[in-house]
Protein backbone atom coordinates (compact mmCIF):
# COMPACT_ATOMS: atom_id res chain seq x y z
CA UNK A 1 0.00 0.00 0.00
CA UNK A 2 1.09 3.78 -0.98
CA UNK A 3 1.51 5.77 2.28
CA UNK A 4 1.09 9.61 2.86
CA UNK A 5 2.81 10.93 6.08
CA UNK A 6 1.12 13.95 8.33
CA UNK A 7 3.17 14.90 11.14
CA UNK A 8 5.23 11.72 12.07
CA UNK A 9 2.23 9.69 11.04
CA UNK A 10 1.79 7.80 8.44
CA UNK A 11 -1.33 6.88 6.26
CA UNK A 12 -1.26 4.14 4.17
CA UNK A 13 -4.37 3.81 1.69
CA UNK A 14 -5.11 1.65 -1.46
CA UNK A 15 -5.97 2.27 -4.64
CA UNK A 16 -7.68 0.22 -7.47
CA UNK A 17 -9.93 0.38 -10.40
CA UNK A 18 -9.92 3.49 -13.19
CA UNK A 19 -11.22 6.32 -14.04
CA UNK A 20 -11.62 9.33 -12.03
CA UNK A 21 -10.98 9.96 -8.42
CA UNK A 22 -12.84 8.58 -5.71
CA UNK A 23 -11.55 9.03 -2.09
CA UNK A 24 -13.01 6.82 0.34
CA UNK A 25 -13.19 7.18 4.13
CA UNK A 26 -14.19 4.60 6.64
CA UNK A 27 -15.86 4.36 9.47
CA UNK A 28 -15.52 3.97 13.79
CA UNK A 29 -12.62 1.43 14.09
CA UNK A 30 -12.64 0.61 10.46
CA UNK A 31 -10.43 0.68 8.04
CA UNK A 32 -10.18 0.19 3.72
CA UNK A 33 -10.55 -3.77 3.80
CA UNK A 34 -13.85 -3.32 5.58
CA UNK A 35 -15.85 -2.52 2.78
CA UNK A 36 -15.67 -6.13 2.10
CA UNK A 37 -15.82 -7.23 -1.65
CA UNK A 38 -18.31 -6.24 -3.78
CA UNK A 39 -18.94 -2.48 -3.43
CA UNK A 40 -16.09 -1.23 -3.82
CA UNK A 41 -15.47 -3.61 -6.85
CA UNK A 42 -18.79 -1.81 -8.65
CA UNK A 43 -17.24 1.19 -7.95
CA UNK A 44 -13.79 0.31 -9.33
CA UNK A 45 -15.52 -0.57 -12.17
CA UNK A 46 -16.05 3.14 -13.54
CA UNK A 47 -13.77 5.27 -10.72
CA UNK A 48 -10.01 5.07 -9.32
CA UNK A 49 -10.98 4.51 -5.60
CA UNK A 50 -8.26 5.57 -3.20
CA UNK A 51 -9.36 3.55 0.21
CA UNK A 52 -7.51 4.89 3.24
CA UNK A 53 -6.81 3.36 6.50
CA UNK A 54 -7.54 6.06 8.79
CA UNK A 55 -4.90 6.93 11.92
CA UNK A 56 -5.10 3.91 14.79
CA UNK A 57 -6.44 1.77 11.85
CA UNK A 58 -5.85 -1.31 9.33
CA UNK A 59 -2.29 -0.25 8.25
CA UNK A 60 -1.93 2.84 8.89
CA UNK A 61 0.45 4.35 12.09
CA UNK A 62 -1.55 3.74 15.70
CA UNK A 63 -0.56 6.39 17.79
CA UNK A 64 -1.05 6.19 21.95
CA UNK A 65 -1.39 10.02 22.01
CA UNK A 66 -5.15 11.09 21.27
CA UNK A 67 -6.22 13.03 17.74
CA UNK A 68 -8.83 15.30 17.08
CA UNK A 69 -11.44 15.67 13.81
CA UNK A 70 -8.68 18.27 12.41
CA UNK A 71 -6.03 16.03 12.68
CA UNK A 72 -7.67 13.45 10.22
CA UNK A 73 -9.11 15.81 7.91
CA UNK A 74 -5.20 16.75 7.57
CA UNK A 75 -4.25 12.88 7.15
CA UNK A 76 -7.02 13.31 4.31
CA UNK A 77 -4.95 16.14 2.54
CA UNK A 78 -1.64 14.33 2.87
CA UNK A 79 -3.15 11.22 0.91
CA UNK A 80 -4.60 13.72 -1.75
CA UNK A 81 -1.39 15.39 -1.72
CA UNK A 82 0.72 12.33 -2.19
CA UNK A 83 -1.23 10.78 -4.52
CA UNK A 84 -1.08 14.04 -6.81
CA UNK A 85 -4.97 14.52 -6.75
CA UNK A 86 -5.53 17.82 -7.96
CA UNK A 87 -9.47 16.96 -7.94
CA UNK A 88 -11.48 14.26 -6.69
CA UNK A 89 -14.51 13.12 -5.41
CA UNK A 90 -14.85 12.60 -1.87
CA UNK A 91 -16.64 9.39 0.12
CA UNK A 92 -17.33 8.88 3.68
CA UNK A 93 -19.19 6.62 5.41
CA UNK A 94 -20.86 7.36 9.50
CA UNK A 95 -17.31 8.70 11.10
CA UNK A 96 -15.88 8.86 7.52
CA UNK A 97 -18.65 10.66 6.55
CA UNK A 98 -18.24 13.41 9.28
CA UNK A 99 -13.85 13.16 8.27
CA UNK A 100 -14.88 14.39 5.36
CA UNK A 101 -17.05 17.51 6.02
CA UNK A 102 -14.03 18.20 8.38
CA UNK A 103 -11.82 18.90 5.16
CA UNK A 104 -13.82 20.84 3.41
CA UNK A 105 -14.16 22.65 6.45
CA UNK A 106 -10.36 22.73 7.24
CA UNK A 107 -9.05 22.48 3.48
CA UNK A 108 -11.68 24.44 1.40
CA UNK A 109 -13.62 22.30 -1.35
CA UNK A 110 -12.50 24.08 -4.83
CA UNK A 111 -10.49 20.50 -5.19
CA UNK A 112 -13.82 18.13 -4.60
CA UNK A 113 -15.78 17.12 -7.20
CA UNK A 114 -18.73 15.86 -5.23
CA UNK A 115 -19.38 14.54 -1.85
CA UNK A 116 -20.99 11.07 -0.57
CA UNK A 117 -22.29 10.87 2.71
CA UNK A 118 -23.33 7.55 4.13
CA UNK A 119 -25.15 6.59 6.81
CA UNK A 120 -23.74 10.22 8.03
CA UNK A 121 -24.44 11.12 11.79
CA UNK A 122 -25.63 14.70 12.68
CA UNK A 123 -25.75 14.94 16.41
CA UNK A 124 -28.67 12.16 16.90
CA UNK A 125 -27.91 9.32 18.85
CA UNK A 126 -29.21 6.09 19.20
CA UNK A 127 -30.74 4.22 21.45
CA UNK A 128 -28.51 3.21 24.52
CA UNK A 129 -28.58 -0.47 23.96
CA UNK A 130 -27.92 -0.34 20.24
CA UNK A 131 -24.63 2.00 21.11
CA UNK A 132 -23.38 -0.39 23.95
CA UNK A 133 -24.10 -3.53 22.11
CA UNK A 134 -22.12 -2.03 18.64
CA UNK A 135 -19.74 0.11 20.33
CA UNK A 136 -19.11 -0.41 23.87
CA UNK A 137 -18.63 -4.44 24.07
CA UNK A 138 -19.20 -6.23 27.64
CA UNK A 139 -15.74 -7.83 28.51
CA UNK A 140 -17.66 -10.06 30.84
CA UNK A 141 -19.14 -12.17 27.65
CA UNK A 142 -16.88 -14.19 24.97
CA UNK A 143 -15.43 -11.80 22.54
CA UNK A 144 -17.56 -13.60 19.41
CA UNK A 145 -20.65 -13.20 21.53
CA UNK A 146 -20.44 -9.81 22.07
CA UNK A 147 -19.49 -9.41 18.33
CA UNK A 148 -23.13 -11.46 17.69
CA UNK A 149 -24.71 -8.99 19.35
CA UNK A 150 -22.97 -5.93 17.39
CA UNK A 151 -23.65 -7.50 14.14
CA UNK A 152 -27.50 -7.57 14.88
CA UNK A 153 -27.04 -3.67 15.15
CA UNK A 154 -24.95 -2.86 12.51
CA UNK A 155 -26.89 -5.32 9.86
CA UNK A 156 -30.80 -6.82 9.29
CA UNK A 157 -31.54 -9.03 11.79
CA UNK A 158 -32.64 -11.57 9.71
CA UNK A 159 -29.53 -11.11 7.26
CA UNK A 160 -27.21 -11.81 9.92
CA UNK A 161 -28.91 -15.17 10.60
CA UNK A 162 -28.58 -16.16 6.67
CA UNK A 163 -25.32 -14.86 6.92
CA UNK A 164 -23.28 -15.56 10.63
CA UNK A 165 -20.58 -18.30 9.30
CA UNK A 166 -19.53 -15.35 6.94
CA UNK A 167 -19.69 -13.26 9.57
CA UNK A 168 -17.60 -15.30 11.74
CA UNK A 169 -15.11 -16.02 9.47
CA UNK A 170 -14.58 -12.52 8.53
CA UNK A 171 -14.08 -11.99 12.32
CA UNK A 172 -11.68 -14.32 13.21
CA UNK A 173 -9.96 -12.57 9.85
CA UNK A 174 -9.96 -9.47 11.84
CA UNK A 175 -8.77 -10.46 14.92
CA UNK A 176 -5.01 -10.92 13.52
CA UNK A 177 -4.91 -7.28 13.56
CA UNK A 178 -7.68 -5.81 15.22
CA UNK A 179 -8.43 -1.96 15.87
CA UNK A 180 -6.73 -1.03 19.30
CA UNK A 181 -9.12 0.17 21.77
CA UNK A 182 -7.86 3.48 22.56
CA UNK A 183 -8.23 3.92 18.49
CA UNK A 184 -12.03 3.82 19.25
CA UNK A 185 -11.91 5.80 22.91
CA UNK A 186 -10.13 8.71 20.66
CA UNK A 187 -12.17 8.44 17.24
CA UNK A 188 -15.53 8.87 19.62
CA UNK A 189 -14.00 11.65 21.41
CA UNK A 190 -13.05 13.10 17.84
CA UNK A 191 -16.92 12.77 17.27
CA UNK A 192 -17.74 14.41 20.04
CA UNK A 193 -15.92 17.35 19.97
CA UNK A 194 -16.13 18.20 16.65
CA UNK A 195 -18.28 20.76 16.69
CA UNK A 196 -20.45 21.88 13.14
CA UNK A 197 -19.32 20.27 10.06
CA UNK A 198 -21.90 21.59 8.31
CA UNK A 199 -21.82 24.85 7.21
CA UNK A 200 -18.48 24.58 5.19
CA UNK A 201 -19.93 22.86 2.31
CA UNK A 202 -22.75 25.23 1.53
CA UNK A 203 -20.04 27.26 0.78
CA UNK A 204 -19.94 25.07 -2.55
CA UNK A 205 -22.22 24.33 -5.39
CA UNK A 206 -20.57 20.34 -6.36
CA UNK A 207 -23.23 18.17 -5.80
CA UNK A 208 -24.30 15.93 -2.07
CA UNK A 209 -25.31 12.79 -1.97
CA UNK A 210 -26.97 11.14 1.80
CA UNK A 211 -27.51 7.84 1.44
CA UNK A 212 -28.92 5.90 4.54
CA UNK A 213 -30.49 2.74 5.66
CA UNK A 214 -34.17 3.51 6.76
CA UNK A 215 -33.62 1.01 9.65
CA UNK A 216 -30.88 2.28 10.72
CA UNK A 217 -30.07 1.51 14.05
CA UNK A 218 -26.70 2.90 15.00
CA UNK A 219 -27.14 6.22 12.93
CA UNK A 220 -31.13 6.62 13.46
CA UNK A 221 -32.22 8.11 10.04
CA UNK A 222 -33.29 10.89 11.39
CA UNK A 223 -30.07 11.89 10.96
CA UNK A 224 -30.26 11.86 7.30
CA UNK A 225 -33.37 13.93 7.18
CA UNK A 226 -31.66 16.84 9.71
CA UNK A 227 -28.53 16.73 7.32
CA UNK A 228 -30.62 16.54 4.32
CA UNK A 229 -32.09 20.71 6.04
CA UNK A 230 -28.45 21.48 7.21
CA UNK A 231 -27.43 20.99 2.94
CA UNK A 232 -30.69 22.06 1.37
CA UNK A 233 -29.00 20.99 -2.70
CA UNK A 234 -28.22 17.15 -1.03
CA UNK A 235 -29.69 14.50 -2.38
CA UNK A 236 -31.13 12.20 -0.05
CA UNK A 237 -31.69 8.17 -0.95
CA UNK A 238 -33.14 5.73 1.75
CA UNK A 239 -32.23 1.88 1.17
CA UNK A 240 -35.38 0.63 2.45
CA UNK A 241 -35.00 -2.53 5.11
CA UNK A 242 -31.25 -1.50 5.56
CA UNK A 243 -29.46 -0.43 8.95
CA UNK A 244 -25.89 0.75 9.03
CA UNK A 245 -23.06 -1.12 6.84
CA UNK A 246 -25.70 -0.98 3.81
CA UNK A 247 -22.46 -2.04 1.89
CA UNK A 248 -21.80 -5.12 3.24
CA UNK A 249 -25.48 -6.39 3.71
CA UNK A 250 -26.75 -4.50 0.42
CA UNK A 251 -23.61 -3.80 -1.67
CA UNK A 252 -25.40 -3.79 -5.24
CA UNK A 253 -28.32 -1.75 -4.35
CA UNK A 254 -25.77 1.15 -2.39
CA UNK A 255 -23.19 0.66 -4.77
CA UNK A 256 -25.70 1.33 -8.03
CA UNK A 257 -27.10 4.68 -5.88
CA UNK A 258 -23.40 5.63 -5.63
CA UNK A 259 -21.81 5.23 -9.14
CA UNK A 260 -25.58 6.73 -10.65
CA UNK A 261 -24.42 9.76 -8.43
CA UNK A 262 -20.83 10.15 -9.28
CA UNK A 263 -21.50 10.05 -12.97
CA UNK A 264 -23.97 12.31 -12.47
CA UNK A 265 -21.63 14.68 -11.10
CA UNK A 266 -19.38 13.62 -13.24
CA UNK A 267 -21.43 15.14 -16.62
CA UNK A 268 -21.36 18.46 -14.56
CA UNK A 269 -17.75 18.03 -15.08
CA UNK A 270 -14.45 18.93 -12.25
CA UNK A 271 -14.09 21.91 -10.53
CA UNK A 272 -12.35 24.84 -12.26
Amino acid sequence: MPAAYNDGVTIHYEVTGEGPPLVMLYGLGGHSRDWWDEFPAVLARRFQLYLVDNRGTGESDKPREAWTMDDMADDVRAVVKHAGLDSFHLLGCSLGSMIVRAFVGRHGGDCVRSLSLLCPPNGIPAKEEDQRDALQWDASLPIIEAARKAWKVIHPEPWVTENESMLIKRFEEAQADPTPARTFRIQMQAVSDAGDLNSAVNDYAWPVLILHGDSDRLVPPANATALKEAIPRAKLEMLPGCSHNFWCHAPGASAGIVQDFLLSAESVGAPA
